[in-house]
């Protein structure tokens, strides 16, 4: 076995899909167990990484398709302004709740829903949102072969990434309230996905829905 062969492996449809999700679900469990075993304050780190580094080498090779993944530039018909105008929506519905619970001094100690550390950096939040979609687009182009013409690949490859990302959220060393709070970015993202097939507009909606609920107040800060 030589590297040529390896090569056309990890860039040769229909193979390629289904050797870089298996390259990433290998790299994922060893990983973790790895670095929770010599270096457990190092798991955020290696996880961002692996989130970039597996979709970024088979992007340079080409092992995996830009436009499934929803790389493309953006393009202002129907899909990308309906998108646009449900992204600016939620978030001004988020930033409306979020007004509403800070005038309410009663409920103070249950809106902060992570502690401050444990909050995703947005640079997490922008690698959690590639490796979503790598996800998404290794996924389609697997269903391109399966799935009979009259199915939609694009919907049916969206929510199967979303199942797949589930256990990868669960087993994160994070609380409860925010690993939930992944599990609905999740599903918020894949819903503008399906309609915007975009990866900027997705990672936008991401960063945005955890600047708003995530971020803490200086006040309320030194009150506490």
């Amino acid at each position: 076995m030589d590297n040529t062969w390896v090569l056309e492996q990890l860039t040769a449809p229909p193979t390629r899909a289904a050797l870089w999700l298996t390259l990433s679900f290998l790299l994922a469990g060893t990983s973790t167990f790895l670095t929770r075993l010599v270096a457990p304050e190092l798991e955020r780190f290696v996880r961002i990484v692996r989130w970039v580094q597996v979709p970024y080498f088979g992007l340079i090779l080409g092992g995996l398709s830009p436009r499934l993944m929803g790389l493309t530039l953006l393009g202002w018909d129907s899909r990308y302004t309906l998108g646009l105008i449900v992204l600016v929506c939620l978030l001004v519905l988020l930033v409306l709740i979020r007004i509403r619970l800070h005038t309410e001094p009663d409920q103070i100690d249950g809106i902060s829903l992570t502690g401050q550390t444990l909050s995703p950096s947005l640079i997490e939040s922008c690698a959690q949102e590639f490796h979503w979609c790598f996800l998404r687009g290794a996924v389609w182009e697997l269903l391109y072969i399966s799935l009979s013409t009259t199915l939609s690949p694009q919907y049916w490859a969206v929510w199967i990434a979303a199942a797949i990302s589930l256990p990868g959220i669960y087993v994160q060393p994070s609380p409860l309230s925010e690993r939930l709070l992944t599990a609905l970015v999740l599903a918020a993202t894949s819903s503008l996905f399906l309609v915007t097939h975009s990866f900027w507009l997705c990672c936008f909606l991401h960063m945005g829905i955890r600047v708003i609920l995530l971020w803490n107040e200086p006040a309320r800060q030194e009150a506490v």
